[in-house]
């Protein structure tokens, strides 16, 4: 019989799949319509930036996942915003390979689940529900690997953060790690309670929150190329960004903490 914990973990993610499996219904058209509706309204949302069909959105997640019109999101100078949020923290990486997200540690092996590169700063973005929730490439990136890394769907609103531990190093997660004019990075892309699928837009292998899912690790024989400002995958509900960079640039970003940022704008 599974542990409590276990059980928890387990009641999280097979809700979170039922979640997934009525946000992609598409019938009947009505109910489609006033989900998205409420959340509309719920959060305030605009649509005039985004790619409307002219039969309107075919499923709750497809407006969830809606896309920018193009050139709406100018892609600036240096290293920018992969995605819109808040600026959750960053800073340096401590003499013991911590971070600290809201006076929470976290071991950086336990959040990459490997042995890593040399990094040197990090930043912590978090995407509210009524954020744009496809990510962008911060600069140009050489991607080498990539890992997925099982675990529970544990909400990552601010409250929850602040008050459980180890959030992020539980939450199912996928890790981008490669290559930058700013020496090694890596990307994670943090999972949240509900829908919880992570998508990779240059890798369609990859599948998360899936039953009895595993940890694997992909490495490619010849790098992936992304530009800075294109996408690199999005979440299905969720989440939270966290980059490491070989730099130290990450502990100097210009915005104050909490601030709004929207993607393509200049972190640091």
């Amino acid at each position: 019989m599974p542990a409590p914990k276990q059980q928890k973990q387990n009641y999280r993610n097979f809700f979170s799949r039922i979640a997934g499996m009525v946000a992609n219904t598409k019938k009947p058209k009505w109910c489609v319509n006033l989900m998205i509706n409420i959340w509309k309204k719920r959060y305030k949302i605009n649509l005039s930036e985004y790619i409307v069909p002219t039969s309107g959105f075919k499923s709750f997640n497809a407006f969830f996942t809606r896309t920018l019109k193009p050139g709406v999101r100018p892609i600036s100078e240096g290293l920018v915003s992969p995605v819109d949020g808040f600026i959750f923290d960053f800073g340096k990486i401590s003499g013991d390979n911590k971070i600290y997200v809201k006076f929470k540690h976290y071991y950086i092996d336990d959040l990459i689940c490997d042995v890593y590169d040399d990094i040197s700063s990090y930043a912590v973005l978090y995407l509210s529900p009524a954020n744009y929730h496809r990510v962008h490439a911060s600069f140009d990136m050489e991607i080498t690997d990539i890992s997925y890394l099982p675990g529970t769907l544990r909400s990552v609103k601010p409250k929850v953060i602040y008050k459980k531990d180890r959030v992020y190093c539980r939450n199912e997660r996928i890790v981008i790690h490669g290559k930058s004019e700013y020496g090694n990075f890596y990307m994670i892309l943090v999972g949240a309670l509900l829908v919880g699928k992570t998508k990779l837009s240059f890798d369609s292998g990859l599948q998360t929150n899936i039953k009895k899912g595993e940890a694997s690790k992909r490495v490619y024989e010849s790098s992936i190329h992304i530009k800075k400002g294109d996408e690199v995958g999005y979440f299905e509900m969720g989440s939270s960004v966290i980059l490491f960079l070989n730099d130290e640039r990450l502990s100097n970003i210009k915005f104050p903490l909490n601030s709004p940022v929207s993607m393509g704008n200049t972190l640091a």
